[in-house]
């Protein structure tokens, strides 16, 4: 049986989410490459720089821009995270931007969409 994790930022913590069990991942505890985990280090850096601690429910991005950026960001993390984890673990996205979980089989329609917005 497929491991499930789940590629989500969330606010200081790790973007790597066990699916069963709702832990949050450490990014040494799955057979990663120190390049993915730095790209998964950045990016929720990233999102961590969002957050509007003296109201949490305002925080955003500071534009469109940014939130493209960083949607495409995710989608190509999770293009890399299912090549490095294949075939043992199937990896899911949360999309800030659509706000929903993208299966697997998402990934392609995903990815046409982001090449699509950046011509």
């Amino acid at each position: 049986m497929k491991r499930k994790i789940k590629l989500m930022a969330e606010y200081n913590y790790s973007p790597l989410w066990d699916m069963e069990t709702a832990d949050n991942l450490d990014l040494d505890e799955l057979p990663l490459s120190s390049s993915i985990q730095k790209k998964l280090s950045n990016w929720a850096e990233i999102y961590n720089q969002i957050i509007n601690w003296d109201n949490p429910a305002d925080s955003r991005f500071f534009d469109a821009a940014s939130q493209d950026n960083f949607e495409k960001e995710g989608v190509n993390i999770w293009k890399q995270l299912q090549e490095e984890l294949s075939p043992n673990y199937q990896i899911f996205y949360f999309s800030e931007k659509q706000q929903r979980l993208l299966a697997p089989e998402d990934a392609s329609e995903a990815i046409k969409e982001k090449e699509v917005r950046h011509k």
